[in-house]
């Protein structure tokens, strides 16, 4: 699946070989302004490559640099509630490893389950909870491999993107995210179910490309731009205009941490 684009990205970026992939949630596109000497391939111009269809999420490729680090940036990724298969999730992580990717910084905007992580706030994922009822290892393999989540989010990488955020006076809360699959919010009684879970945030991404990702061995952290309050936990209505102006408070900071960590690690 998606060999072509494979080879498409493959004649493009000739002899770079990028070590670690950014995929970045709504909103987060301000990263991209730190790839040095970017090469810039829109989705639309690799062959059997799926669209974006959200708001947010522009879709491209940038593969550049920065700091010590080769990157490949997806500023746009791809939902299940857009009818995307999993396994197509699971091809654009096989496309990664292919490229010579070892690790991964992902990125989301997400709802917080707790009322002490406010709208702008900065959550590093320490753990997920797949509510999807989706799973994108499901046939790809010929004999199912069971992969080990114990850490699914590298503890050594959440350590040092740690000592950054303390470093440099951003708040950096933890938690743990649940990923349901939208495309509606969540009612007020599944905020209160999540919440009883354990989960501190909730969205309708990444645990796809984690799983993918940690599969193919390659490793991972995640970082949540808190967007709102969940569903009940405030008066006001969740809605996709106040997610992007909420994220917006976040995108300096989230930049910044991701840019130094690169530089440094």
């Amino acid at each position: 699946m998606l060999d072509n684009a494979a080879q498409y990205l493959k004649e493009k970026i000739g002899d770079f070989q990028p070590d670690t992939a950014i995929i970045l949630g709504s909103g987060l596109a301000l990263l991209t302004a730190e790839i040095q000497n970017p090469i810039i391939i829109p989705y639309a111009e690799v062959p059997d490559f799926p669209q974006t269809s959200v708001e947010g999420h522009v879709g491209c490729f940038y593969i550049g640099t920065i700091g010590k680090h080769k990157v490949i940036c997806m500023q746009g990724r791809f939902h299940l509630y857009e009818n995307i298969d999993p396994r197509v999730i699971h091809a654009i992580m096989c496309i990664f490893q292919k490229l010579g990717v070892t690790r991964m910084i992902i990125t989301n905007a997400a709802g917080s389950l707790r009322q002490d992580m406010l709208p702008g706030s900065l959550m590093l994922i320490t753990d997920h909870i797949n509510f999807s009822g989706r799973n994108p290892l499901i046939g790809t393999q010929k004999h199912p491999k069971f992969t080990d989540l114990s850490q699914a989010y590298d503890l050594d990488m959440r350590n040092k993107i740690k000592q950054i955020a303390e470093r440099e006076g951003v708040k950096l809360y933890e938690g743990v995210y649940l990923m349901v699959l939208g495309p509606n919010y969540e009612t007020p009684a599944e905020i209160r179910m999540f919440r009883n879970f354990g989960a501190d945030a909730v969205g309708m991404s990444t645990v796809q490309e984690v799983l993918s990702a940690v599969s193919l061995g390659i490793k991972v952290i995640g970082i949540s731009a808190i967007s709102n309050l969940g569903t009940g936990m405030t008066d006001d209505r969740p809605n996709h205009e106040e997610v992007m102006i909420n994220v917006a408070e976040s995108i300096e900071s989230i930049s910044l941490l991701v840019k130094l960590f690169l530089e440094e690690n």
